[in-house]
């Protein structure tokens, strides 16, 4: 007999059966994925343009980010108002988010909206306004977001970190720009970057939900039929070289009087392509991606120096990153540092997971993976995972016996091959004065580096 104390028990993990995906490519090269659902009335719709910011140039970062907002600024016979109000009529809104590797337009509406919400999007993308006051405001609006986040600790630990492992390569910056580059920006860049990037050949429109294949594809080829943009090529993947590891070194950004550090520490790490995919997020789980990781509970448990900790990969398509976040009071900071290090050569070293780590760490995985396919949005953003990194439709089907089957061995041997504490680029946004001696004791070069952002 139970009492409401005992702690329920864990049951298994359920088997993820992801719907079939209808594919069809029309003649101008879109490629149109239909994943039927005939359970609620609606429809997820998202169209994956594959151009993201790892597509600026060199010297306009931001620019693939800047040029998607505008492009929902006026499109065809409509204004941003007239645009916004054709959505609310319709019970829905676009969402515009630009990436590294590609920009996503998604909108949900009812499934008797899809022939007009293709129509306004297919306006959108096609036939864009670009209007000079449209994109001063935008323009406006990005530089004083960009001067808010650099009172951020995070955001400028985050923008140091990134601009310090990835260096010259395309996923080298983020995707808003920096002050300097939005501010170079014209309107000129805007529309030569939208001539020149966006068109239906590479691109996917993927519908799920309470529809047809057959009314996606009519509906898609109305709408988009006479985009014939042709998108510059872009390079191969293979061109994309990814730097060596840098040698060991901590970055410091001077903020004085923080009472806080806000601290990364990580690498380059490999594409969401790798085949160790199921072991390194396993991990991962273990080492710092939940509240009973190793890393939180050294930090914040045992030593009380932080409320949280966490580590991350983050898997793009041609390369990633491996990064350890978290904030600590500050006269800890040198602390903490030495303490994730510790923990990151651990569990590439002799402290293999314990079974019951093991255990903890799979089921934290697999127990609730179900619940990310309930909705037609959530089936949509899966499949669009698909589409942007070419993995096979099985992806999905194959986590949770593939994550259940994996031993400490295992997890030990990833660990081994993707975890390099050695090589660690160590980003401290923190009171110079207060930290900087005791992070020089740790043994590793202290250089002071200023943020662009």
């Amino acid at each position: 007999m139970t009492t409401r104390f005992d702690m329920p028990v864990v049951g298994p993990a359920l088997q993820v059966r992801f719907p079939d995906i209808a594919r069809e490519t029309q003649p101008n090269g879109l490629r149109v994925w239909a994943v039927p659902l005939p359970v609620l009335p609606v429809v997820t719709i998202l169209l994956i343009v594959p151009r993201g910011s790892a597509d600026d140039p060199t010297d306009r970062a931001g620019l693939a980010s800047v040029t998607a907002d505008m492009l929902d600024e006026g499109a065809g016979m409509r204004d941003a108002i007239e645009l916004a109000a054709a959505f609310g009529r319709m019970g829905t809104h676009l969402e515009i988010e630009t990436r590294a590797d590609a920009t996503f337009f998604s909108m949900t509406v009812l499934s008797r909206f899809l022939e007009p919400s293709l129509a306004l999007l297919a306006d959108i993308v096609r036939q864009p306004r670009l209007a000079p006051a449209d994109f001063d405001r935008v323009r406006d609006l990005r530089l004083s977001r960009l001067r808010q986040l650099r009172q951020l600790a995070a955001s400028v630990a985050d923008r140091a970190y990134v601009s310090a492992i990835f260096g010259d390569h395309p996923y080298g910056h983020g995707s808003l720009g920096t002050t300097g580059s939005v501010e170079g920006i014209s309107l000129d860049d805007v529309r030569s970057f939208w001539a020149r990037q966006f068109g239906p050949g590479g691109a996917t429109l993927i519908v799920s939900g309470a529809t047809t294949t057959s009314d996606v594809v009519q509906a898609a080829s109305v709408a988009f039929g006479g985009w014939d943009a042709t998108p510059e090529p872009r390079p191969d993947d293979a061109a994309w070289t990814v730097p060596p590891p840098a040698d060991a070194r901590i970055l410091l950004v001077d903020r004085p009087d923080a009472p806080q550090s806000e601290l990364r520490v990580g690498h380059v790490g490999p594409p969401r392509s790798t085949p160790d995919f199921h072991a390194l997020i396993t991990m991962n789980a273990a080492l710092g991606g939940q509240f009973t990781s190793r890393i939180n509970r050294r930090l914040r448990e045992e030593k009380g120096l932080t409320y949280g900790a966490r580590t991350s990969f983050d898997l793009r398509r041609v390369a990633g990153s491996f990064t350890c976040e978290t904030s600590v009071q500050a006269d800890a900071t040198a602390q903490a540092v030495a303490d994730i290090l510790v923990e990151l050569e651990a569990i590439r070293g002799a402290s293999v997971l314990t079974t019951a780590e093991l255990a903890q760490a799979q089921a934290s995985l697999t127990r609730g993976y179900v619940r990310n396919f309930e909705t037609s949005a959530q089936i949509a953003r899966a499949t669009a995972q698909l589409a942007v990194h070419g993995l096979p439709d099985d992806t999905f089907d194959r986590f949770v016996p593939e994550v259940d089957a994996l031993t400490a061995a295992d997890v030990h041997d990833v660990a081994v091959r993707a975890l390099s504490p050695a090589k660690a680029t160590v980003v401290v946004v923190g009171d110079r004065a207060l930290v900087g001696d005791s992070l020089a004791a740790l043994g590793r070069i202290v250089a002071p580096v200023t943020v662009d952002l």
